[in-house]
């Protein structure tokens, strides 16, 4: 972005202002390092934040990326791992004090430290067979919020040696182990046997090498490859349903933190072949699961994908319905999801951002914004760039922004009070499209900036209203619930 851009959107939002007592603080949500997967230092991300006029960076290292496989019944014993850097293999500690050190060397840039995790994946096939394929390891949850070190350390996740117990699959583990004690008599006890040397017999005694040392070698194999001998919490060797995912989205609640499904619509899948065997990977879009878990802040809703979740009577539509009406306890907010890792595929860092309506410029802030939905999505085009200027309800002296509950009486007039922008170059061709309990009520097109007000009458049944912006990028708000006292 050149300083004459950057000026221009620091002063466009200056004279639009944000919602009455907030500020915008643009973000990238969904990035690596190369603290776990990325390409750059935490210290050079900062940098580019900064040089784009990003003012938050909402970090999602992995958390833990280990995908295992082992032939029962001793499946410690023959466990074959493939691993990749991550949060939780170099060490909790010393990532939260990274971020903290280089938070504290750019405090222009807020970095919020976060973990992107996989709850559980599963196989099915078998190697027997030459066929075998891994579900789900592209079914992920971003978690902020958690920042006791202790606490982010026992994630219940698949392949966790802290979150695991003890139970049968411990005894198997380290039944092997027991090897050592026949392997370490045999050899301490020298084998006698008779040699005829010439016409003379002698006695020979010898110890038995190759069977002792095999079997200490197995049982040694065995305890080092099973210690500390705990139980996966989650086995990836059957599909557990969701539990695994709800469980964590309940721990993370739990400790005040912050859920969020990451990239529902996306596909992912591939093979390779190792020797005769056919390893595959397979994650299918799952936008339903949005529907069959509960308890959790937010879903991706804006990347560089296909998305239908969104679309007006869609996924998104019927879980606010279900909030309106008492059916779920938490709304489900919609943000953009950057899952920067390089300029690899003509990725940029700030393409996708989420921003973030504070009331002051921080962690703590930036967090109870992604709780309350006070927040709009963002996919810039190029330099353009759409701004929500201002998107409220007001019934009477009553006003509501975006993620707020505007209180009415039945038969009230109610006031929905549109304005989008555009910054980064000329006046847009838009599409300001008005979205009530799932259908299309209000569409407003023109030149940037755009206006509108559109004028309704509560029925007294609950409702929500929400904004999606088609220009040559992308907008998409949060919604505003309208509910009797």
């Amino acid at each position: 972005m050149s300083r004459v851009t950057l000026l221009l959107a620091v002063l466009v939002g200056a004279l639009i202002g944000p919602a009455e007592g907030f500020d915008r603080l643009p973000a990238v949500l969904h990035l690596h390092s190369d603290l776990s997967t990325g390409d750059f230092p935490l210290e050079q991300l900062a940098a580019m934040a900064e040089k784009q006029g990003i003012g938050a960076l909402l970090l999602a290292e992995n958390y833990l990326l280990r995908v295992e496989y082992g032939l029962p019944p001793f499946r410690a014993l023959t466990r074959a791992v493939r691993e990749e850097r991550s949060v939780l293999a170099e060490g909790v500690d010393g990532y939260l004090a990274r971020v903290s050190r280089v938070r504290a060397s750019n405090p222009r840039v807020l970095i919020v430290p976060g973990v992107e995790v996989l709850p559980h994946y599963f196989w099915s096939g078998s190697p027997l067979a030459l066929d075998m394929t891994v579900h789900n390891t592209q079914k992920n949850l971003l978690v902020f919020g958690i920042t006791d070190a202790a606490t982010l350390r026992s994630l219940p996740v698949t392949g966790s040696p802290v979150a695991g117990g003890y139970g049968w699959a411990s005894v198997l583990d380290a039944l092997p182990g027991v090897l050592v004690i026949p392997g370490v008599r045999i050899l301490a006890r020298k084998r006698r046997s008779l040699k005829r040397v010439g016409r003379v017999v002698v006695v020979v005694q010898r110890r038995r090498w190759l069977a002792g040392g095999l079997l200490c070698g197995v049982g040694v194999l065995a305890l080092a490859r099973g210690w500390p001998f705990t139980t996966d919490p989650y086995p990836p060797y059957r599909d557990l349903g969701l539990t695994p995912h709800q469980e964590l989205i309940d721990y993370v609640n739990r400790a005040g933190g912050v859920s969020v499904w990451s990239f529902p619509e996306a596909r992912d899948e591939g093979e390779q072949w190792i020797g005769p065997i056919r390893v595959a990977w397979r994650t299918a879009p799952y936008p339903d699961d949005l529907l069959r878990t509960a308890r959790y802040t937010a879903f991706g809703a804006v990347y560089e994908d296909t998305t239908r979740v969104e679309q007006p009577g869609g996924v998104w539509d019927r879980l606010l319905g279900q909030f309106a009406s008492g059916d779920r306890s938490r709304p489900a907010w919609g943000i953009g999801e950057s899952g920067f890792h390089g300029f690899s595929a003509g990725k940029d860092l700030g393409t996708v951002r989420t921003v973030f309506l504070v009331e002051d410029r921080s962690e703590g802030a930036v967090l109870r914004a992604l709780k309350s939905g006070r927040m709009y999505a963002v996919q810039r085009e190029r330099e353009a760039e759409l701004v929500l200027a201002e998107f409220s309800a007001r019934a009477g002296a009553a006003t509501a922004v975006t993620g707020e509950t505007l209180r009415a009486g039945e038969a009230t007039p109610i006031e929905i009070s549109v304005a989008v922008e555009a910054t980064g170059g000329p006046s847009r061709e838009a599409r300001v499209t008005l979205v009530r309990n799932g259908g299309v009520v209000a569409v407003w097109t023109g030149p940037t900036p755009i206006r509108a007000v559109h004028r309704d009458t509560f029925d007294g049944a609950p409702a929500f209203y929400r904004l999606d912006v088609r220009s040559p990028g992308r907008l998409l708000s949060n919604p505003i619930f309208v509910k009797q006292p």
